[in-house]
């Protein structure tokens, strides 16, 4: 079937629509290209297609720099220009704020990424069987139980190759089998990187609670000087989930600290954290610049490890921190008598729960603002309900799924007003983008 790619969906197919069939579904196309496509999947107004033959290329088509680009579950347009991403993530966000939330308003290009290549702080890792020998990679989109054994990741820190390549040869020496998460049978679950070039941990994740074999595999990669700490985490959970999941040290330290915005965070293993270090630099300089003078009292909800809070602290008399996640309470309290020598006059309180529950606007003190950085699902709807209420000065609504942000914007814009709305690209080649917009209370 030969069509024309007419439009771009904000998961990254392109789209073709004709009277002849329903709308059709293409990975790895672009706006404008005339392709042959074999259908892969019917559903009753969706098909996807796969192309096969391309007879018009997009003027903004390149090539991939990853030789895995296509089967990993990864990236979704390195065959695209950076320029056309950010055009095309700055469409996502309107589409989402104009038809989700209908809100009008001017959103202008994503601030890009200082870098495109090698930015990602963390990797998962997944063992798999390929060829009836081991692997280790990643899943293709929508298959849990395959692994993709990838040459080498052109989106994490080349540091994290060297490991992944390391620990595989290590795993296969040692003939260990990896997990098979249909059969919920064998050993080998994932390894987990986190860190920078320079600096970084590796943990391995085993279905059984075996750190000799542990160790056995993950010694050899403490001769590499940027491998500061290793470790592994017993998962004997039928999900990969490790939330809860705390990791035994086997050497070295599994600290993690980062440096944002003039601030040191310390960072738990498994621990939420912006994977684009010089983005989370970003947002918190563009919100930092936009603080009323007056602002005296900062709610951080949903703060995590208290990114927000303190990047904003030196410019605020009171912070409040809401966070259920224990894990990252116990960082933000360590982060704050890390860094309180950089703002010794403000004071650091910490709401432990669900911000629904937690959060109450009774205790809002004048001149008080927010900052959401809710999960990807959005703000709770008790939540919603309370901000409504709530006379907050200023808010901070900073989000990755702009979907669930419009939703969440049109509940409360009859007592907000957006004042700015800025998106950044904190993931280069695949068709994610964060979005922060600024509202301020309308005057009654």
């Amino acid at each position: 079937m030969r069509v024309c790619i007419q439009d771009v969906a904000s998961e990254g197919y392109g789209i073709a629509k004709s009277v002849e069939h329903p709308v059709l579904f293409v990975p790895f196309t672009l706006e404008g290209e005339e392709v042959e496509v074999e259908i892969v999947r019917r559903k009753k107004q969706i098909w996807y297609g796969q192309a096969t033959h391309w007879y018009k290329q997009s003027p903004h088509r390149v090539e991939a720099a990853c030789r895995d680009f296509g089967r990993c579950g990864g990236c979704r347009w390195q065959m695209m220009n950076y320029e056309e991403q950010l055009r095309y993530k700055r469409r996502f966000v309107e589409q989402a704020l104009h038809h989700i939330g209908r809100l009008s308003v001017e959103v202008p290009l994503p601030i890009p990424s200082p870098q495109i290549w090698h930015y990602r702080n963390k990797a998962e890792y997944a063992f798999g069987t390929q060829a009836g020998a081991l692997t280790l990679g990643f899943h293709p989109r929508g298959a849990f139980d395959q692994v993709i054994g990838i040459q080498t990741c052109q989106i994490v820190p080349q540091a994290f190759e060297q490991v992944r390549k390391a620990v595989l040869r290590q795993a296969q020496a040692l003939s260990l089998p990896a997990y098979d998460p249909r059969r919920h049978k064998g050993f080998l679950r994932s390894l987990l990187v986190r860190g920078t070039e320079e600096k970084l941990i590796a943990i391995l994740v085993l279905a059984e609670d075996q750190p000799a074999i542990a160790e056995a595999i993950l010694t050899p990669i403490l001769s590499f000087p940027f491998v500061q700490g290793i470790g592994y985490i017993h998962n004997p959970r039928l999900n990969d989930s490790l939330q809860g999941l705390e990791p035994s040290t086997l050497a070295g330290t599994l600290s993690l600290s980062y440096s944002v915005a003039g601030m040191e965070y310390l960072v738990a293993p498994n621990a939420f954290f912006q994977v684009n270090l010089g983005q989370a630099e970003a947002m918190v300089a563009w919100i930092r610049q936009r603080i009323s003078s007056r602002a005296k009292v900062l709610y951080d909800i949903y703060g995590g490890v208290g990114l927000f809070g303190l990047g904003l602290a030196p410019q605020i008399e009171r912070v409040v921190l809401l966070e259920q996640e224990k894990q990252a309470v116990e960082s933000a309290r360590q982060n704050f008598l890390h860094n309180q020598h950089r703002f010794p006059n403000t004071i650091w309180e910490i709401g432990e729960g669900k911000a629904e529950i937690v959060f109450s606007e009774a205790e809002l003190a004048p001149f008080s603002i927010a900052v959401l950085d809710p999960p990807r699902e959005g703000l709770h709807p008790r939540l919603r309900r309370a901000l409504r209420k709530a006379p907050f000065s200023e808010v901070f609504y900073v989000s990755c799924h702009p979907a669930a942000q419009a939703r969440d914007l049109a509940e409360i814009q009859s007592e907000y007003e957006i004042v700015e709305v800025q998106p950044f690209d904190l993931f280069p080649h695949t068709t994610s983008v964060e979005n922060i917009v600024w509202l301020r209370r309308r005057e009654d």
